[in-house]
């Protein structure tokens, strides 16, 4: 049910007739009353209105709500208007609450969920750490964020692609080569990508010492490069066996992909080398001849006023020694996102993954055809450190000729994460801390930061230990499922919860508590309504989807069915406007909502006909906070 959508449409409709003389551009509007005793909805249309017709805007709100009422209007008990002009609506909760109930009971798992395709293939690049250590809390905030945009786009009906790109021909791998060769390291107890981060970390302490060894990692990058060779055989392994470390860190947390891109093959089948031909063909690129870009072939960026001031703004895409920078590749590989680079990769599955799902790669031989990319938006999940980047990629493309791809290509930028002091000290993070804000930030050549793992783990235990406690009646393997599902919940919800412009300071007591705006919470709402339809079925009553109520509803009732008919709007709000904190921020207010509900409102003492009532609306509740959940990434366990 699109609530708002629906009022929204009559209320244009009634605009119509009421004023066929025309209204020109003036803006049709719904929003919160300037005072809640106007009731549920309000229309300032008529205030902008008075300017055009001459006409007061008491008098033309007036009329308005007359029309409106000869009309009606879907789920509307009153139609009233207040000074200066407002024209306002208060809803019929019964009716509401009758309609909101059947929709949820006839859609299930399926409400709030757009039915209808947008047309619209968006893909979207997350994760993609280096392949050269473990992941680290910065890595699961990016991929929480770029699954729960996935997530929010495919409820709302786009066709979504995900893709984790793999660089597994820069320095960071380089690095590891350059380590096992000269630091005579040999693999030990620990996982692969635990003992690569204390390689990556140590090499570059070497590099600072002895800065000869720069030399080595230059001339292993240029055989990582040029490929065919035993280097880049032996980073490729390297590599590959670090991306299976990732897949499983974040396949704990419920994170999976649709593809993985590898720059090894964007290489070796020559995107860039092919985007080149093609855009010095049409003149798109400039050759310097003089300057401090003397002999590089460049995008002319200086006449953007995002660049203005800079003391060199254009961007060299071919250094004066025929080598592409990394600015060169994005571009070439941005192109193949939306389709229009006129080169391929050949594909091929690269393992089954836990949701049931193939996970594919690009290969260059031995592989198929596929339809991957081809998108016509590409979102790009980084976070806000890498904003100049992003801008030039998005710039240099428009700059190039490729205008809708520009336009398209969007930079999703988030905020940092850091620990909270107290969360460091049990993770036994020995660093100094930020005296003002008393959190941690990472360093990841220096091998400070917290690895994902170590942090998931962490929370795994205090949620097990946390449902031991409560649930003695539980095996030690419910306790472990359940203690694992509170767990990603927590790490989810919190990475989720933030505007994209605040930095996370991530804490265990904050992350894992059941009384506040957290994962658990809402697992814990969840279960308390199940809990509720489980007393009524042992009592004989069961919730229905065929109501009418004649009663007034309190207060209470009445916000909770608000907030469940709140919920499509609030998926389509949140996916067009790329805000996880939105959904999330939606989903938390429904579970307090609920909450009051549960401590003011008597659900099996009420009266039976009034009983039914208010079991069916816990019913439609428990759906939909389900439902929202799911879209988020986060189970919905029916015991807490």
């Amino acid at each position: 049910m699109l609530l708002q959508s629906l009022l929204k449409s009559a209320l244009v409709e009634a605009v119509a007739l009421a004023f066929p003389e025309g209204i020109g551009d003036t803006d049709i509007r719904l929003e919160a009353p300037p005072n809640p005793q106007f009731g549920d909805f309000s229309s300032p249309v008529c205030l902008g209105l008075a300017r055009i017709l001459r006409t007061s805007p008491l008098v033309l709100a007036e009329r308005l709500a007359s029309t409106l009422r000869e009309r009606g209007v879907p789920y509307t008990q009153e139609i009233t208007v207040t000074p200066p002009g407002y024209v306002n609506l208060r809803l019929d909760y019964g009716a509401l609450a009758a309609g909101v109930v059947e929709e949820v009971a006839q859609s299930g798992q399926a409400y709030g969920k757009m039915s209808q395709s947008q047309g619209q293939k968006v893909v979207i690049e997350h994760t993609n750490i280096n392949p050269n250590k473990a992941a680290h809390i910065g890595h699961v905030r990016n991929a929480c964020l770029g699954d729960a945009l996935a997530r929010m786009l495919i409820a709302a009906g786009y066709e979504v692609e995900v893709q984790n790109y793999i660089d597994d021909t820069g320095t960071a791998v380089a690095d590891l080569v350059v380590g096992f060769d000269t630091l005579g390291w040999q693999e030990d107890e620990r996982p692969f990508d635990y003992f690569c981060w204390d390689l990556y970390t140590a090499i570059n302490d070497a590099y600072e010492r002895t800065p000869e060894l720069k030399q080595k990692q230059a001339d292993v990058l240029h055989a990582i490069e040029h490929g065919d060779n035993d280097i880049a055989l032996r980073a490729k392994n390297i590599a590959t066996r670090i991306v299976g470390y990732h897949l499983k860190t974040m396949a704990r947390l419920g994170i999976h992909y649709d593809i993985l891109t590898w720059e090894s093959d964007i290489l070796k089948l020559g995107f860039w080398k092919h985007a080149f031909e093609t855009l010095q063909g049409n003149g798109a690129l400039h050759l310097e001849t003089e300057g401090p870009n003397q002999g590089c072939w460049v995008v002319k960026l200086s006449d953007r006023e995002e660049f203005a001031g800079l003391e060199n703004p254009d961007k060299i895409l071919v250094r004066s020694n025929g080598v592409a920078t990394y600015v060169a590749k994005d571009i070439a590989y941005q192109l193949w996102k939306f389709g229009v680079l006129g080169k391929d990769f050949n594909y091929g599955s690269y393992a089954m993954q836990d949701n049931g799902v193939m996970l594919w790669s690009s290969k260059t031989e031995d592989g198929e055809p596929g339809n991957y990319g081809r998108a016509e938006r590409v979102i790009n999940v980084i976070d806000v450190r890498q904003k100049y980047l992003q801008d030039v990629l998005r710039l240099s493309l428009d700059q190039l000729g490729y205008h809708q791809q520009a336009e398209n290509s969007v930079h999703f930028a988030y905020e940092v994460v850091t620990l909270s002091a107290e969360a460091a000290r049990e993770l036994g993070v020995e660093i100094e801390l930020d005296d003002e804000r008393e959190t941690v930030a990472m360093a990841g050549r220096k091998g400070i930061g917290v690895i994902a793992d170590d942090l998931i783990n962490r929370v795994v235990e205090k949620a097990i230990a946390e449902v031991t406690e409560r649930h003695d009646d539980y095996t030690p393997e419910q306790c472990t499922v359940l203690g694992k599902q509170i767990a990603q919940a927590a790490i989810r919800y919190y990475m989720q919860r933030y505007n994209m412009s605040s930095q996370i300071k991530f804490d265990f007591s904050e992350a894992l508590n059941m009384r506040g705006n957290s994962g658990p919470y809402l697992q814990y709402a969840h279960a308390r309504a199940n809990n509720i339809i489980d007393r009524a079925a042992k009592a004989g009553v069961y919730p229905t989807a065929n109501l009418s109520v004649s009663w007034e509803l309190s207060e209470c009732e009445q916000a909770l069915v608000r907030r469940i008919a709140e919920f499509p709007e609030t998926l389509l709000k949140a996916a067009d406007s790329l805000s996880p904190s939105m959904l999330a921020d939606y989903a938390y207010q429904l579970a307090s909502t609920f909450m009051t509900f549960y401590e003011l409102v008597p659900v099996m003492n009420a009266a039976p006909e009034v009983a039914v009532f208010r079991l069916s609306l816990v019913a439609a509740y428990k759906q939909t906070l389900a439902n929202t959940l799911d879209v988020m990434g986060i189970a919905a366990p029916n015991r807490m």
